[in-house]
Order: C-alpha cells, then sequence, then structure tokens
C-alpha cells in the first residue's frame, strides 16, 4: 500500500471564519460520520436475524447520505474545516453501508445462495464495488454515475422484498457487479439533472416501496411490489435513455 505523500499543506481556517461557523461546519461532519453507526447497527440486525430492522437503518444510512452533501456545500464546510476530507470520510461510509452490509445481509437472508456459489459472487460484488469506489471518474458534470454507483443498500432490500430466488438474486448482482466496471450511466437519484423531475418520482416510488414493505414485513402488499417493480423498471429504461443519447451525442461529434 502507498503511503501519503508529505505535504506541507495548512489547514488552518479562513482568518475570517467565526468559532460559530466552525462549529456548524464540524457539526455536518459528524452527522456524516452517524452514517457508520447507523450501518454498524444495520449490520447487528443482520446478525440477529431482524431483517426489517437491518433494512430501517440502511435507508438511514441512504437519507443522511442523500442530505449532508447539500448541507455541506452550502456551509462551505470544506473551507472551515479544512483538515477533514469530507469526501474520503463519505467514501469510507459508504463502502462499509452500501457494500459490506448488503453483503452481509444478502448472505444471512438468502438474497443469494448460501453456499460457496453464493459467496463468491458476494466476492465479486465487494471486488468491483471496491474499484468503483476508488474511480476518479466516477460522476459527469451534470451529476450521473459512470457504472453502476454500488446501491447495494438500495439493491439487497429490494430483492429481499420481492423474494427473489436465489438464482435470480445472484444473477442480478453479477451483472450489476460487472457494469460498475464499465460506463453505462446510472442517475444520482437526488441531484442528476437529466430527466431529474421523472427521475424524483421514480426514486420517490422505489423507495417509499421499499420503505412500505419493510414496516409491513413479513406481509407481502401486492402494491407494494407493484412500486418496487416500476421503481427498479423506470431506473433500467432512464439508464438505457441515457446510454443511447449519450452514443447518439458521440456519434454526431465524430463525424
Amino acid at each position: 500500500m502507498s503511503e501519503p505523500a508529505q505535504t506541507t499543506t495548512s489547514y488552518a481556517p479562513p482568518p475570517n471564519c467565526t468559532r460559530a461557523e466552525r462549529g456548524r461546519a464540524w457539526a455536518v461532519h459528524m452527522f456524516t460520520t452517524l452514517g457508520i453507526v447507523a450501518a454498524m447497527l444495520s449490520l447487528r440486525d443482520v446478525l440477529t436475524g431482524h431483517p426489517d430492522y437491518a433494512i430501517i437503518w440502511m435507508l438511514l444510512t441512504l437519507l443522511i447520505d442523500g442530505v449532508d452533501g447539500p448541507i455541506a456545500r452550502a456551509l462551505e464546510v470544506e473551507a472551515r474545516v479544512p483538515r477533514i476530507d469530507g469526501f474520503m470520510l463519505d467514501l469510507i461510509i459508504d463502502y462499509v453501508a452500501c457494500v459490506i452490509v448488503p453483503a452481509c445481509f444478502m448472505y444471512e437472508f438468502k438474497v443469494v445462495p448460501q453456499n460457496n456459489f453464493g459467496i463468491a459472487v458476494l466476492s465479486v460484488m465487494v471486488f468491483t464495488s471496491a474499484i468503483w469506489f476508488a474511480r476518479k471518474d466516477m460522476m459527469t458534470e451534470d451529476n450521473w454515475f459512470r457504472g453502476f454507483p454500488a446501491a447495494w443498500n438500495v439493491m439487497a432490500p429490494v430483492m429481499f422484498l420481492l423474494e427473489a430466488r436465489t438464482w435470480i438474486g445472484a444473477t442480478i448482482t453479477l451483472i450489476l457487479s460487472a457494469l460498475s466496471l464499465t460506463n453505462m450511466p446510472f442517475p444520482h437519484i437526488a441531484r442528476a439533472r437529466w430527466m431529474r423531475k421523472w427521475t424524483a418520482l421514480g426514486a420517490t416510488c422505489w423507495i417509499g416501496g421499499v420503505a412500505i414493505g419493510t414496516f409491513a414485513w413479513p406481509h407481502h402488499y401486492y402494491f407494494v411490489r407493484i412500486m418496487m417493480y416500476v421503481g427498479s423498471l423506470y431506473f433500467v429504461v432512464l439508464a438505457t435513455l441515457r446510454w443511447l443519447h449519450d452514443r447518439r451525442q458521440k456519434q454526431a461529434a465524430d463525424r
């Protein structure tokens, strides 16, 4: 493992930064870091056999990850607490919350087979997800991800609540893992500009279905299944449309 380069960078906040402003900036970092606590509690509930509680904690990590960025930018956290790399902090938490905990969830609750093949599938998942999180080109200027963004903290609950057979769960996991190493576009559900209004509606339907299904578990209501199917189909169609759009633009530019 390579060592970080030695630098002489000053980590002092701007001279005009007040104590209250620094305090608010630190509070944002503390709020972000709560995501790793929620991830640990989710893992505890996986290990104690409570899939519904585990999903609730995973959804909480998703909520924290969705709101801390805009707050951090609004409060200029990077400038006011320059010693802490908020992007790196976010990546560390996301890898645990979005990959490691869902991998344990998927094995424990039979989203993938509970055998050596299932372990191999999950090994591919955590391996490709690590590569994706290290990508320097993971996002476009208009907030679309390049490659599947390792959003296993949503995919694992969806497959579980839809009661997907283990071979289907394994197949979907392998396909999405492979897509994380490509440039296939996937939208950031809150920040992607292209088709933003429709994406917000699709995300509400998708994640809303997961939330309702979790609180209703072990009951499986038909309308909840429809919400998750519609939300999943929307993002598949949207990613395909964006891929075709980008391909046409590239072909036009090459002429």
